[in-house]
C-alpha cells in the first residue's frame, strides 16, 4: 500500500492557529509572512492585531536587533508586521526612545519617517511614565491626525512636577481631537502642593472626541467641557478634580443653563457644594450612567439636598437607579449623626447603600515625634452604593481593614500600618484582598514604642493558604529605615508568602535584599514558591553603599532562577553604585544569568553620583572605562545587536 505524503499546508486553519499561538508576533511574522495568500490571510484577519509594547511587560520580547530590522522594513516579514500593528505602548524605555527620537537615538534609528509612515494601521497609542513628559506633541500627533483613534496618557506623580498641563494645552493649541482621549495620572489621589505653579487651562475645542478623561482644577473648567459648541459629539466624560492645599476662591463667570448630550459621566474628588451647583445648572437628558467618586463635605448639611435631587432626578430624566453609583466622604466624627439620619430620613433605597469608617494615615513624622504609645486617630465616614466602584483605596490599621463590611470593591489598594500584635493580623488582612489587581505596601511606622514592639513579633505562617489570583502589580516596602517597624527577616517571610499566593503577577517592585536573602532567612517548612511565569517587570531598589554587593549571590541564589524563568526585563534601581570593575562584573553576571533578559537599568532615576566624584570629566572617564569592559564581552560586542546608553549621569541602560 502506497503512503501519500501530505503537505503541511493541508492542515486545517484550527491547527495553524494553534501553532501560531505559541510564537511571538515578531517570530510569527518572520517565519510565516509571505508564504502564500492563505497564510497571509490567517495572519492578518484570523489572529489578533499585534501590539508593539515598549514597556516589555507583555509576553513578547523586543530585542534591539529585532526592532532595527523591523524599522528598516527591508524584509517581507517586517513590512507585513509594520502594516499590521495597530497599537503601540510607549513607556520611556530605550525602545520607546528609538521610536520617538526624543533622545539622541542610536545611529541605526535616525530616520525622517514618522509613526504614521512606519505604522499605517496605527489606531491606538498608549504613552506612560517618563515618556508622557518627554513626547513632543506636534511632532508625534499631527502626522497621525487622520488615522489615530485612541490616545492614552498616564503621567507619573507628583502632578506638580510633571508636564500634565502643558501636554493637555498642547493638544488644544494644535487643535488635535481624537475619538478617545485619556489624560490620567498613575496615582488616583492627586494633590498639588503649596509651591505648585499656577497654570491656566485653555478652553478646549474637540470636535471629534467622543470619550474624554482628564483632571481639572475648577468648576469653571467642567462647565467648559459640557459646552456642546466646544465638544459637539462628546458622549462619555470622566473628570477628576485636583486636590489643592491652596484655597482657590474662583468665582464662576458667564455660566448659563447648559444642555449636554452626554450618555455617561464620572466625577471624582469633587466637593458636595460644587456637585449640587453643577446639577442645578446642567440639563443632561440623555445621561444613562452616573458615577460619583469621593464627593466630600465637612458636614451632613447638604446630604438632604443631594438625596432629594437624585430621588426626583431633576435634569436627569434617563438615569436609572441601577446605573447611579456614588461614594461620599465626610469626617469620621459624624458617624453617629449619620446612623440617626440614615434610618429616619434617607429617601433612597437603603438596601442599595452602605457605610464604613476609613482610618486615615497620619504622616510618619507625626508618629515618630509622639512620646506616647498611641496617638489619636483620624477617620473618614464613607457612604457608598453597594455596586462596584472603580476606586483606589487606602487601608491603614488592621482593625479597620477587618471591619470592612460591604466596602466599595477596588482594583488598587495602598496599605499602611502603625501597629500590630502578631503576624496573623497581616495575613488576615491580605485574605480580604483576593480580588485586587494592584497592591502597594506603603510606609509602615508607629510611635517609637510601637516600632520596638513590632520588631519583637515572631512571624508564623498563615494557617490557611493565601490566594491573590488577580494580583498583577505588587509594590512591597521600597524604602527602609531603622525607625520603621518590622525587620528585614520579617518582611522577607511576608514577601515569600505573597509570592506563593500569586499566579498572575506581572510587575514586582521591592528591595534588592528581600529577594537576595530570601532562601537563607525564610523557614523551609513553607511550601515552595511557584515560578512567576507572567512576571515581566522586576524593579529591585536600594543598593546601599554601606552594604557591599555580593556578586556571587546573584547567581547562587536558587530562588531567583526558580522565581523568574521568563523574566524579560530586569530593572534595578540603586543610588551611588561605584562605577568600577565590580560594577561591570555585576552587569555581566545579570545578563548571563537571565538568558531572556531584554533590558537592564542600573542606578534607575539617579541624577548624579556625588560620593567620590568631582566633576563631569571624572564621571565621563569612569563611564568610558565601564563601557570598554562591557564591549569586551561577547554578548555586548556587536553594536548592531546591543545598545549601551548613559542617561542622567550615572544611570546605565543596556538594551539587548
Amino acid at each position: 500500500m502506497m503512503t501519500i505524503m501530505k503537505s503541511i499546508e493541508c492542515l486545517p486553519n484550527e491547527v495553524w492557529l494553534l501553532f501560531m499561538s505559541f510564537l511571538s508576533p515578531i517570530d510569527l511574522y518572520r517565519a510565516l509572512a509571505g508564504l502564500n495568500h492563505r497564510i497571509n490571510d490567517l495572519l492578518s484577519s484570523m489572529t489578533q492585531r499585534p501590539v508593539l509594547d515598549t514597556s516589555q511587560c507583555a509576553g513578547d520580547r523586543i530585542y534591539f536587533s529585532d526592532l532595527f530590522q523591523l524599522i528598516e522594513g527591508k524584509d517581507v516579514w517586517s513590512r507585513f508586521l509594520l502594516s499590521s500593528i495597530d497599537t503601540i505602548r510607549l513607556c520611556g524605555t530605550l525602545v520607546s526612545d528609538a521610536l520617538c527620537n526624543h533622545y539622541q537615538s542610536p545611529e541605526q534609528f535616525n530616520s525622517d519617517q514618522t509613526l504614521s509612515h512606519l505604522f499605517p494601521s496605527l489606531r491606538r497609542l498608549y504613552i506612560s511614565g517618563k515618556a508622557a513628559d518627554q513626547i513632543k506633541i506636534s511632532q508625534l500627533f499631527i502626522p497621525l491626525l487622520t488615522t489615530l483613534r485612541d490616545v492614552y496618557f498616564i503621567f507619573d506623580p507628583p502632578m506638580d512636577s510633571s508636564s500634565y498641563y502643558e501636554v493637555v494645552n498642547d493638544f488644544t493649541d494644535h487643535e488635535l481631537s481624537f475619538y478617545r482621549m485619556v489624560f490620567d495620572v498613575e496615582s488616583d489621589n492627586v494633590e498639588e502642593y503649596y509651591d505648585a505653579k499656577e497654570y491656566e487651562w485653555k478652553r478646549m475645542y474637540l470636535p471629534n472626541t467622543v470619550y474624554l478623561s482628564l483632571y481639572i482644577k475648577r468648576l469653571d473648567d467642567l462647565f467648559n467641557l459640557l459646552d456642546v459648541q466646544s465638544l459637539p459629539v462628546l458622549d462619555h466624560l470622566s473628570v477628576s478634580f485636583i486636590k489643592r492645599r491652596l484655597k482657590n476662591d474662583v468665582k464662576m463667570i458667564n455660566v448659563n443653563n447648559i444642555t449636554s448630550r452626554l450618555r455617561s459621566l464620572k466625577l471624582s474628588y469633587m466637593s458636595m457644594n460644587d456637585l449640587l451647583i453643577l446639577f442645578s445648572l446642567v440639563h443632561l437628558p440623555l445621561l444613562e450612567q452616573l458615577t460619583l467618586i469621593d464627593i466630600h463635605d465637612n458636614s451632613l448639611n447638604r446630604l438632604n439636598d443631594f438625596q432629594k435631587y437624585f430621588e426626583s432626578k431633576k435634569n436627569l430624566p434617563a438615569l436609572r437607579p441601577s446605573s447611579f453609583r456614588f461614594l461620599l466622604r465626610f469626617p469620621g466624627e459624624l458617624e453617629k449623626e449619620w446612623n440617626k439620619y440614615h434610618y429616619s430620613q434617607w429617601p433612597l433605597d437603603v438596601v442599595t447603600i452602605d457605610h464604613c469608617l476609613e482610618e486615615e494615615c497620619l504622616c510618619a513624622m507625626t508618629y515618630y515625634c509622639s512620646p506616647t504609645l498611641s496617638i489619636p486617630k483620624k477617620y473618614s465616614l464613607l457612604i457608598f452604593t453597594r455596586s462596584s466602584l472603580p476606586f483606589h483605596r487606602n487601608i491603614h490599621n488592621y482593625s479597620i481593614a477587618m471591619n470592612l463590611k460591604q466596602a466599595p470593591s477596588t482594583s488598587s489598594i495602598n496599605w499602611t500600618c502603625n501597629y500590630l500584635d502578631n503576624s496573623k493580623q497581616i495575613f488576615e488582612v491580605l485574605s480580604k484582598f483576593g480580588a485586587i489587581k494592584k497592591l502597594q505596601f506603603g510606609t509602615w511606622a508607629g510611635t517609637k514604642l510601637q516600632n520596638i514592639a513590632a520588631k519583637l513579633v515572631i512571624f508564623s505562617l498563615p494557617s490557611n493558604r493565601l490566594e491573590l489570583d488577580q494580583l498583577h502589580s505588587l509594590v512591597f516596602f521600597t524604602s527602609e529605615s531603622s525607625n520603621n517597624f518590622l525587620v528585614k527577616s520579617q518582611k522577607q517571610l511576608c514577601l515569600r508568602v505573597l509570592l506563593s499566593a500569586t499566579r498572575q503577577l506581572v510587575k514586582l517592585t521591592t528591595n534588592w535584599h528581600y529577594i537576595m536573602n530570601m532562601d537563607s532567612n525564610c523557614v523551609s517548612e513553607y511550601s515552595s514558591v511557584p515560578p512567576l511565569l507572567n512576571l515581566r517587570h522586576l524593579h529591585l531598589r536600594h543598593f546601599r553603599r554601606d552594604e557591599p554587593i555580593n556578586l556571587s549571590q546573584l547567581v547562587d541564589n536558587s530562588l531567583l532562577s526558580k522565581l523568574f524563568p521568563q523574566l524579560t526585563i530586569f530593572w534595578s534601581s540603586g543610588y551611588n553604585i561605584p562605577l568600577d570593575e565590580n560594577f561591570a562584573k555585576l552587569v555581566i553576571l545579570i545578563v548571563t544569568h537571565f538568558e531572556k533578559l531584554t533590558e537592564i537599568i542600573i542606578n534607575k532615576d539617579s541624577c548624579y553620583r556625588d560620593l567620590g566624584i568631582h566633576g563631569h570629566n571624572l564621571l565621563y572617564t569612569q563611564q568610558s572605562y565601564i563601557e570598554n569592559l562591557l564591549r569586551n564581552v561577547h554578548k555586548f560586542h556587536d553594536r548592531n545587536r546591543t545598545s549601551i546608553r548613559w542617561t542622567k549621569y550615572s544611570e546605565l541602560r543596556i538594551w539587548l
